[in-house]
């Protein structure tokens, strides 16, 4: 096989993207230099961040050039090898973007131990299970007792956040969309109440499970629902800011969350979370959760797309919501 499939960005969405914001073309397969190896790709993790990339508007994150290869973290195996510490058959993880073969370097990438599945590589101890521990311990680490609500919580980092919740003891609120993501929460993460954002009883679900208000919020979601969220803020919470999916998804950002009048007389302490700026934070989430996964004490929620030329599509149902967990997309088995 000489040739190697790359998924470039075609032109800019304005709201959700789709196949047609994307170019699937068929550059040589690279050749390892000295020091290199090539890499077969053999699955992509998606993530909320792409989808910010794709346009063109202030973030945190520089947007996508048009004509760029997509980013991303990925999975391969090493097929050809000049470099020692990389022998041929090594699996690795690394940012290798959207492309079917990636040449790339031992430092660039890590090695994934023999026996560890996709999921924990690309879910549990990458950016999802890593945001979710450190975005709590930037906060304060959650006590017994004291509640904390999580929004996406049948997402990839809000799942993680949930289970570390209980783990600390508190009392877990999650809110999702759709009863079958609702039951997820409830039945296999173990929230001691889960809701779904979409009811039209919402509010009154939250009024009654929250009636002394929030001690912590991690919020991965913002616009209206956080600040439905912030009328139940208890004295001195912590709000964690770590996703603004429905400011991000949106032709107007400038319409993420407006009400903070509540937080501000609540003398509650609102914090923006960006892994980028948190190094520290991040080493330490990566040890704890590497002993929690090794454990068996915290699972990935996971959902797959088959075939290379499906992650555009893929793409879209994750950033609209219609997967569970994080969304994986395997290019090779």
């Amino acid at each position: 096989m000489t040739e190697n499939r790359v998924i470039r960005l075609k032109s800019r969405p304005v709201e959700l993207p789709g196949p047609e914001h994307f170019d699937i073309t068929a550059d040589p397969r690279p050749e390892p230099g000295p020091g290199e190896a090539l890499i077969q790709i053999e699955a992509a993790a998606l993530s909320p961040w792409q989808g910010q990339r794709l346009k063109d508007f202030r973030n945190y994150t520089k947007p996508f050039a048009i004509g760029e290869v997509i980013d991303g973290d990925t999975l391969g195996r090493v097929m050809q090898s000049n470099a020692p510490k990389l022998p041929v058959g090594t699996i690795v993880a690394g940012r290798l973007g959207w492309r079917e073969w990636a040449v790339t370097t031992p430092g660039a990438v890590e090695i994934v131990p023999e026996g560890q599945s996709a999921e924990t590589t690309l879910v549990t101890l990458s950016s999802p299970g890593l945001t979710a521990y450190a975005g709590l311990n930037a906060a304060k680490r959650g006590m017994p007792g004291e509640t904390l609500v999580v929004t996406s919580a049948a997402g990839g980092v809000g799942s993680h956040v949930v289970q570390l919740g209980l783990m600390a003891g508190m009392r877990v609120v999650g809110l999702a969309g759709g009863e079958a993501k609702r039951r997820i929460v409830a039945e296999k993460l173990g929230a001691h109440v889960a809701i779904d954002y979409r009811a039209p009883d919402m509010e009154q679900q939250l009024a009654k499970a929250l009636p002394d208000g929030f001690d912590l919020f991690y919020d991965t979601v913002g616009g209206a629902l956080a600040d439905q969220i912030f009328e139940h803020t208890a004295k001195f919470a912590t709000i964690v800011l770590v996703g603004r999916t429905a400011a991000n998804n949106s032709a107007n950002p400038g319409a993420d969350m407006a009400n903070v009048r509540v937080p501000w007389g609540q003398n509650a302490t609102i914090i923006g979370f960006n892994r980028y700026d948190r190094p520290l934070e991040w080493a330490e989430a990566r040890s704890r959760m590497e002993r929690l996964a090794a454990d068996g004490r915290i699972n990935s929620l996971v959902s797959w797309a088959d075939g290379f030329e499906a992650a555009p599509q893929a793409l879209q149902d994750m950033l609209a919501g219609r997967n569970v967990g994080k969304t994986l997309v395997r290019f090779h088995s």
